[in-house]
């Protein structure tokens, strides 16, 4: 049976890769300790420690669960810890290397243990369970998380944010948009799911502004399927990547919570780790083929003084 388990703080710890010389990871350094963890910004108090294993820090779920905002559950017969929040779910068995992830397996470098009728379970996978993101400031020895809104908290932060962007850009007011795009980081146009900070193409607000008279020929990534690169104008770009559906009329909506899934690697979250997400999709436009030409507009917004400033358009669509 399972049984419910109160936490009563988080007790949290990273281990950080040191970038060599040459740009790749050199190995893998455990923090000699922990001096402050925070969430959103919000400093953590630590009452219990965390402990290096084969280079992973290992931290008690059950002190995580709390400052996750996530339930926890533990089934003693098995020896599995469950731990869910909002539509995450995660199962890991003490001394078992394979692990279980909204569904998926997930192979552990150092499988969950029990110390002292305490479940410890490696870090960033239970982070990573509940959509949020860490880093490791080594200068200041802080672990530093950032966990999303839920999606019933953060629709009622933006959306009506996102209602006037999507009908900008559907009725194409360049200067509507421009004034809900980010000051210095403008705003990234992905054409699939994957968001590739190298290859993507960012537009200031300036050029968002004048985007109804922009001509140029830039090149936005590339084709899937075929690798070509994509060379249209802005205008090009907008009818096949941007606005392909009416999205503003969008029958599904998602507020940090992904609906289109296929086969290319849905990124956004570890791109934009302090971002809300909100997602307009369609399942599907042709009865024949089932599903598999589905289509989602993604926009990123993240905070800019009191705003919540447009940084991501980003299409999504089933890739081959």
């Amino acid at each position: 049976m399972f049984k419910k388990i109160t936490a009563v703080c988080v007790c949290l710890g990273l281990a950080v890769w040191i970038t060599g010389t040459g740009g790749t990871p050199a190995q893998a350094a455990s923090p000699a300790g922990v001096t402050s963890v925070t969430v959103n910004g919000v400093k953590l108090t630590l009452e219990s420690q965390a402990y290096v294993k084969q280079g992973r820090v290992m931290a008690p779920l059950r002190d995580m669960a709390k400052g996750l905002g996530a339930q926890l559950y533990w089934d003693a017969a098995s020896r599995t810890a469950t731990i869910k929040r909002a539509s995450h779910q995660a199962e890991i068995k003490a001394g078992s290397s394979r692990a279980l992830r909204n569904g998926g397996t997930v192979i552990l470098d150092v499988p969950a243990e029990i110390r002292s009728g305490r479940v410890y379970v490696p870090l960033r996978f239970v982070v990573e369970s509940v959509d949020a993101t860490i880093s490791w400031n080594v200068k200041t020895g802080t672990a530093q998380i950032i966990l999303p809104l839920d999606p019933a908290s953060a629709k009622k932060v933006i959306a009506e944010r996102a209602a006037a962007a999507v009908q900008a850009l559907k009725v194409k007011d360049w200067a509507a948009l421009s004034s809900m795009v980010h000051s210095t980081r403008g705003v990234r146009f992905s054409p699939y799911g994957y968001v590739d900070t190298a290859k993507d193409i960012v537009l200031s607000r300036s050029k968002i502004a004048a985007a109804g008279a922009d001509g140029t020929v830039r090149t936005w990534g590339a084709y899937d399927g075929t690798g070509d690169p994509i060379k249209l104008t802005f205008a090009q770009y907008y009818d096949k990547f941007i606005y392909s559906a009416d999205f503003a009329e969008a029958p599904e909506m998602g507020y940090n919570q992904t609906i289109g899934t296929g086969n290319s690697l849905n990124n956004a979250r570890s791109v934009y780790p302090d971002a809300i997400v909100v997602e307009y999709h369609y399942d599907g436009f042709d009865p024949q083929y089932d599903g598999m030409d589905w289509q989602s507009l993604r926009l990123v917004f993240v905070k800019e003084g009191g705003q919540w400033m447009l940084v991501g358009i980003i299409h999504d669509q089933w890739t081959i």
